[in-house]
């Protein structure tokens, strides 16, 4: 079925001088290429309850464009049209009849041959209705739509075109998040059930195809609720079965859920507080961390993963007490075994890693009353730029805990002192964090005659704290203290 709509200003496909390039080749050649995906959906004009046309012009932007073709090799025709444009041909797979133009203003021209020779069959193979759109140049104003792709465009529903689309590629099962988040759509509840009954096909996919997908649905305003979806279909265990066994650890005197429960909530929790938080800590938060994936949705999924080294170290003592001794270092050490496993890069892994060791601590500087400023100290510097992240964790798992053993006074003194870290957090970088050092590791290893090595690092760290709690303020000071110190601890 053809329909008549309107594209954002701008948008048009052929408004884009590449895109009127690549038709002019193709009909030169007796090809016939239809504008398939993205393009075509995040181009045409809201309708309705249907996302604004920001999305359709930062595609624009990008100039990345998916082209069907018929009648012809894809990969031929590809090859051809990089060395007509002076482009970058990139093989994808021969066998599959795909292959990619690269050209040098950073535009992207994804070409794949119609399944089933024509671009109806193309369609009907699709992945999501949203997606099953085709834009022929024969019928310019009008756009193919089969599997009524416009109407869930209109009511923002993701809705797979066929079960069998999932057992094509697992990844499909995931990627319904992730275009459930980047069109703030809703999820088919048919959809849903597929993937609940195919969910294990994942465990078959590259894991860095799933983190693109996992990241980028843990990024928006919704993950909250994509994130009790993901529980609830299996797919969070999936991906990691490590939480499998946080079924087993039971509700307790703190915690009102089971572990599997609680550690899923926790990103609901999260969303619900974000608005509340100062708007420096969502800030760090937003910025990216490694390419594809900001801190908040690394942050996120260090929520989910936070309570992994429960199940190892749970006990229950004979008065009825569950103990966890260690479950943050346990969990720490887990969570650097997927990382390796679902190849994070280095500084994704590195901060969920952080995160779940260190998810503990602002808690635990109020177990015995207000904390020492030596200890506040102590933490600040220990966290460093994670502190924001951090904090996220710990409002995310106090959200989430919420039995008789965490309410009352003892849960409004912790809600107090959580605030409290944040507010001295902004005096400490003020007035500590980018003072010039009172002494070099240089000048204590000639002041001690010591060689360079660990010993002078510890003492850098201890005259920083002394000169963060104003017990030096100066060089000779600083150089008195150094002395003393050594003399006291580490002479011997």
């Amino acid at each position: 079925m053809r329909i008549q709509v309107e594209f954002s200003r701008a948008c048009h496909p052929l408004e884009n001088q590449l895109v009127k390039q690549v038709l002019e080749h193709a009909s030169n050649r007796s090809i016939s290429v239809y504008i398939v995906g993205g393009y075509v959906r995040d181009g045409i004009k809201p309708l309705g309850n249907a996302s604004s046309g920001q999305s359709s012009i930062d595609s624009l932007k990008k100039r990345d464009v998916d082209f069907a073709v018929a009648g012809g090799s894809a990969f031929l025709f590809a090859k051809d049209l990089s060395n007509h444009l002076r482009g970058h041909f990139v093989a994808l797979d021969e066998t599959n009849d795909t292959a990619r133009v690269v050209l040098d203003d950073g535009s992207i021209l994804d070409f794949a041959g119609c399944e089933g020779g024509s671009i109806e069959t193309d369609l009907k193979r699709r992945d999501f209705t949203v997606n099953a759109l085709a834009w022929d140049p024969a019928f310019p104003n009008e756009v193919l739509d089969l599997c009524d792709g416009i109407t869930d465009l209109k009511n923002k529903k993701i809705r797979a075109v066929s079960k069998q689309s999932f057992a094509q590629d697992p990844l499909r099962i995931l990627r319904t998040f992730r275009f459930a988040n980047q069109l703030n759509a809703d999820i088919d509840s048919t959809t849903l059930i597929w993937v609940r009954e195919l969910v294990d096909g994942l465990k078959t996919v590259a894991p860095e195809r799933i983190n693109y997908e996992l990241f980028e649905s843990l990024s928006g305003p919704a993950a909250g609720k994509l994130t009790d979806q993901l529980a609830e279909t299996g797919v969070l265990e999936a991906i990691f079965p490590e939480l499998v066994e946080t079924r087993r650890v039971t509700a307790n005197s703190y915690h009102h859920l089971g572990l599997f429960e609680h550690s899923t909530i926790t990103v609901t929790e999260l969303d619900g507080r974000m608005d509340a938080l100062p708007e420096w800590l969502r800030e760090s938060a937003a910025r990216e961390l490694s390419y594809g994936v900001s801190r908040l949705a690394a942050t996120r999924l260090a929520c989910i993963l936070h309570d992994i080294g429960k199940p190892g170290t749970w006990e229950i003592t004979p008065e009825g007490r569950h103990t966890f001794v260690a479950h943050d270092k346990l969990g720490a050490e887990m969570s650097v075994v997927i990382g390796d496993r679902m190849r994070w890069s280095r500084p994704v892994e590195r901060l969920i890693t952080r995160l779940v060791e260190l998810h503990l601590r602002p808690g635990q500087l109020f177990h015995q009353g207000p904390p020492t400023a030596r200890a506040l100290n102590r933490f600040y510097r220990a966290v460093g730029d994670d502190f924001a992240e951090l904090m996220m964790v710990a409002y995310a798992d106090l959200g989430a805990t919420r039995g008789a053993g965490l309410s009352g006074s003892n849960r409004d003194t912790l809600e107090a002192g959580l605030a409290s870290l944040i507010s001295g957090f902004e005096n400490f970088v003020a007035e500590v964090r980018h003072q010039k050092p009172l002494l070099s590791g240089h000048d204590i290893m000639v002041l001690l005659e010591l060689p360079s090595g660990p010993l002078v690092g510890e003492i850098l760290k201890a005259l920083e704290e002394a000169r963060d709690l104003k017990e030096v303020e100066d060089r000779s000071q600083a150089e008195a203290f150094v002395r003393n110190l050594y003399a006291q601890k580490y002479s011997k």
